[in-house]
């Protein structure tokens, strides 16, 4: 029976965060180590300040590691970002407030796409049969998993396990968009990452989460006044799924982690805390999923007339040039702005996902939104 503790916790306040991190690790029976090597992960996606809501607060890892030093802990900080050019996870460190949090508390500060690298084969692995990670994950002697309550474009949710992919340097996480460019196949992808790095404790900033077209930029900040902590991650996010109003086998790392067996059944679960939560999340905008029945061409022609695709909002590009950057698929080209290989482009988002701007728009395409007016205007009637 996996344990998830959800508690209420208002605001960034670092003495009111230490006292539920607190309280929440005795909920799970979660015991703190003594004098070890403890690897925090936090969501970095981007360079941003705290209050976009975009990466993990720095206040939830400063009362972390107040807690963590109680016990004469040694901590690191790690992670790799969503933009792949050297320095950027560095440098999105510094932004989010989380180098300052390092330098306070003495704390190791890993940029992933910089460290040691190991190689993991699994040809049992659904998706990544080979892949290259970080080697402080496994230096460590446990990891302390520390996501963002927010929802996503691609997989509608992400929290806890899908954290993990932040393990792999650099660019390597969108070449494994282009491995895995839709739903089911990315979701199994992460789990085959999760499974070589299981964290030890889990615990989710979900104080300020972000709702709609998330995880990025243009995903909207959404209070939910929370903090949950688990030691399982598919637990957590079983759990954090519901909360902002999914059915749990709708977010498919929680349906294939059951059909690995990598998690028991939505049943083996004890919340201790608040329970039966619900707040009004804003759902990203979807793919649309297709049956499986019909033929694989047809298929492909109609995924492609429904799915949304990236457009440019001209008026807010800078020409950064991190869209070409970290398309996994080299589908864009700046001339002088970006533009879309439409052939090329696989829909993993990346583009969207990490636009510093908010440049980067999902849309349908023409026929599929008069397609939506017609029905709207007759379905008034």
């Amino acid at each position: 029976m996996a344990k998830v503790s959800i508690l209420k916790c208002n605001d960034y306040n670092v003495e009111e965060i230490y006292k539920v991190i607190k309280q929440s690790l005795i909920n799970i029976d979660f015991e703190i180590p003594k004098n070890k090597t403890i690897l925090l992960k936090p969501n970095v996606l981007g360079q941003k300040k705290p209050e976009t809501a975009v990466d993990t607060h720095p206040a939830i890892l400063d009362a972390l590691c107040i807690l963590l030093k109680e016990n004469n802990n040694e901590l690191w900080i790690g992670d790799s970002g969503g933009v792949i050019t050297y320095g950027g996870t560095k440098k999105a460190f510094e932004v989010s407030g989380i180098a300052d949090i390092a330098r306070k508390h003495n704390a190791r500060l890993i940029s992933f796409e910089a460290s040691e690298r190991k190689e993991i084969i699994n040809n049992n692995a659904k998706v990544l049969k080979k892949f290259i990670i970080a080697k402080e994950p496994f230096t460590a002697d446990l990891i302390i998993n520390v996501p963002k309550l927010k929802t996503h474009v691609l997989t509608k949710y992400t929290g806890a396990v899908k954290n993990m992919f932040g393990c792999i340097p650099g660019g390597g996480k969108s070449k494994k968009h282009a491995l895995a460019p839709n739903e089911d196949m990315f979701s199994n992808l992460l789990l085959d990452i999760y499974q070589h790095v299981t964290p030890n404790l889990n615990i989710m900033d979900a104080i300020i989460g972000l709702e709609g077209n998330g995880p990025g930029s243009a995903g909207i900040p959404k209070k939910a006044g929370l903090i949950l902590a688990s030691k399982d991650a598919v637990a957590l996010d079983i759990e954090a799924s519901k909360i902002i109003g999914y059915a749990p086998l709708d977010i498919k790392t929680i349906k294939h982690a059951i059909d690995r067996g990598i998690f028991s059944k939505l049943e083996d679960i004890k919340v201790i805390g608040e329970k039966n939560l619900r707040i009004n999340f804003k759902k990203p905008s979807m793919k649309s999923n297709l049956s499986s029945k019909l033929p694989e061409p047809i298929v492909k022609l109609i995924f492609n007339l429904v799915s949304l695709k990236p457009y440019l909002k001209k008026n807010k590009c800078k020409k950064c040039n991190i869209c070409s950057d970290v398309c996994p698929v080299d589908a864009i080209k700046l001339s002088p702005y970006p533009k879309f290989d439409r052939k090329k482009c696989v829909l993993c988002y990346c583009c969207h996902e990490n636009c510093p701007y908010s440049a980067i728009k999902l849309s349908y395409s023409n026929l599929i939104n008069f397609l939506n007016k017609i029905r709207n205007i007759f379905g008034k009637r």
